[in-house]
């Protein structure tokens, strides 16, 4: 992900809804690329029910032009899907920041909730956390 100069604050890193802006995106983008999700005009939509971010390291532009986010799935569903992410400044294998969002598949008119679809469920658990 790239950062801009206005995802700054005033302290000089990036303000905090830019990492859930950069963990949203890179999940959306992962089950659009791996699952095949079609936001705009699929019959399911997911909705955030749950998210957080706890932060280790500042992060902030022009030092960090670009950031990489790492997405795994924490846990699965019938209807549900608890997505972590990491954010990591390039060449740098300590996390800078660790967030989570549960989504909640639901039916884009009806509103009621829908199984996770055969095509995202499989993209999810490629990236499902192994027991440990």
């Amino acid at each position: 992900m790239s950062t801009k100069f206005q995802d700054n604050d005033i302290y000089g890193h990036l303000n905090n809804n830019v990492h859930s802006q950069f963990i949203d995106n890179a999940v959306n983008l992962f089950l659009h690329q791996e699952g095949g999700l079609n936001m705009a005009s699929d019959p399911i939509i997911g909705l955030i029910v749950n998210s957080g971010c706890d932060y280790f390291k500042e992060l902030g532009w022009p030092e960090h032009q670009t950031i990489d986010v790492g997405v795994r799935v924490n846990k699965i569903g019938r209807s549900s899907v608890q997505y972590a992410a990491a954010l990591f400044a390039p060449n740098d294998d300590e996390a800078a920041a660790q967030g989570h969002f549960t989504h909640v598949w639901i039916d884009r008119t009806s509103r009621a909730t829908v199984d996770i679809p055969l095509g995202l469920r499989a993209a999810m658990e490629s990236v499902l956390r192994k027991a440990e």
